[in-house]
C-alpha cells in the first residue's frame, strides 16, 4: 500500500520584493561611523557612559578654559594691551598634560564601541550587509578618532583664540602664530589616530568591557612608565628601539617635531622628562612620524585580521 501523495497548500501573505533604493557599502559604513561616533560620546546609551565620556572631555579643557579667562581678562579688564599673548600651556606640551586623561578617554569609549557590539552578538548582523570586516575596524577606528577631537583640537583652538584675544597687539601675534595652526590640526589627527587604532586592536581581544578597559589602560600606561625606566638603562641604540615602540612616547615625539619645538639635547643618563628623553635619543623627525603611521597601520591591519579569524 503507497503512502498518501503529500499536498501542499500556498498561502499569500502581502510580501512584497523590495525596489526602492538601495544605499549600498558606503551608506552602510557612514551609518556606523555616525552611530559609533554618537556612542563615543555615550549619546543613546545609559548615564553612565555620558558622565564618563564629558567628565573626561571637561577636564580637557581646563588649560582651554584657563588660557580663555586669562586672554579675557587681558583683553577687556586690563586695558586689551597689558598682555603679549600668554599661554598657559604651550601647544607642543599640551599632549603631556592630557596624556593619561586621553588614555582614560580612549580606554573607557573603545571598550565601549568594540564590547557592546560582541556582547550584544550583532556582529554577524553587521557582516550580512554590504560592509566588511575593514570596513566595521575602519569605522570604529575612525569614530574614535573623531571623538577625541573633542580632548586634543577643540581645547587647543580655544587656547590659541584666547592668546590671541590677550594680546597686545593681536595682529602681529596673530601673524607670527598663524603657522601653529597646521601643527595643532595634524598633530591633534595624528595623535587621536595612533590611540584610537592602538586601543580598538586591544579591545578585540577582551570578551568583556572590564577586560577591555583594564588591557588599555596597562598597555599605555605601563609602556609609559617602563619606557622611561628602561631608556635610562640602555645604551643609545637601544633606548632608540624601545621609544618606538611606546605609542605615548612616540606621540609625543611626534608632536615636537610637527611643532619644530624638540626640547634641548642631554645625555639619555641625565635626561629629564619624555621630552628631554626624546631629544636625547636623537632620532631625525620623519622616523618618529613613520613609527606612528606604523602604530597606525599595524593595529588596524590586526584588528581586521581579528575580525577575520573569529567571526
Amino acid at each position: 500500500m503507497q503512502p498518501p501523495a503529500r499536498s501542499g497548500e500556498i498561502y499569500d501573505l502581502g510580501y512584497r520584493n523590495y525596489d526602492g533604493p538601495r544605499l549600498g557599502r558606503r551608506y552602510a559604513i557612514r551609518s556606523l561611523t555616525t552611530l559609533s561616533l554618537r556612542n563615543t560620546f555615550g549619546l543613546g546609551r545609559g548615564a553612565w557612559p555620558k558622565v564618563i565620556a564629558f567628565t573626561l572631555v571637561g577636564f580637557a579643557m581646563v588649560p582651554a578654559l584657563v588660557q580663555l579667562v586669562i586672554g579675557a581678562l587681558q583683553a577687556f579688564v586690563f586695558d586689551a594691551g597689558q598682555g603679549d599673548g600668554y599661554q598657559f600651556v604651550r601647544p607642543e606640551e599640551y599632549y603631556g598634560f592630557v596624556q593619561v586623561i586621553l588614555v582614560l578617554f580612549v580606554a573607557a569609549m573603545a571598550s565601549e564601541l568594540v564590547g557592546n557590539d560582541r556582547k550584544n552578538n550583532t556582529l554577524p548582523l553587521y557582516f550580512s550587509r554590504p560592509i566588511h570586516r575593514s570596513d566595521y575596524v575602519l569605522a570604529k577606528v575612525g569614530a574614535l578618532t573623531l571623538g577625541l577631537q573633542m580632548l586634543t583640537l577643540v581645547p587647543q583652538l580655544l587656547m590659541f583664540l584666547g592668546s590671541w584675544f590677550g594680546a597686545s597687539d593681536q595682529s602681529a601675534w596673530f601673524a607670527d602664530n598663524i603657522g601653529d595652526l597646521p601643527a595643532i590640526v595634524v598633530s591633534s589627527v595624528l595623535f587621536s589616530a595612533e590611540f584610537a587604532a592602538i586601543a580598538i586592536l586591544i579591545a578585540t581581544f577582551a570578551n568583556r568591557r572590564a577586560f577591555a578597559l583594564v588591557s588599555i589602560l596597562g598597555a599605555f600606561l605601563l609602556t609609559l612608565m617602563t619606557t622611561a625606566i628602561v631608556a635610562d638603562l640602555l645604551p643609545r641604540s637601544a633606548a632608540r628601539v624601545v621609544m618606538l615602540l611606546s605609542p605615548i612616547y612616540v606621540a609625543r615625539a611626534v608632536t615636537f617635531v610637527l611643532f619644530d619645538a624638540m626640547p634641548r639635547v642631554r645625555p639619555i643618563e641625565f635626561a629629564e622628562g619624555p621630552g628631554e628623553q626624546i631629544a636625547a635619543v636623537e632620532l631625525p623627525g620623519l622616523v618618529w612620524v613613520a613609527a606612528l603611521l606604523a602604530h597606525v597601520a599595524i593595529a588596524v591591519a590586526f584588528a581586521i585580521r581579528r575580525y577575520r579569524d573569529t567571526i
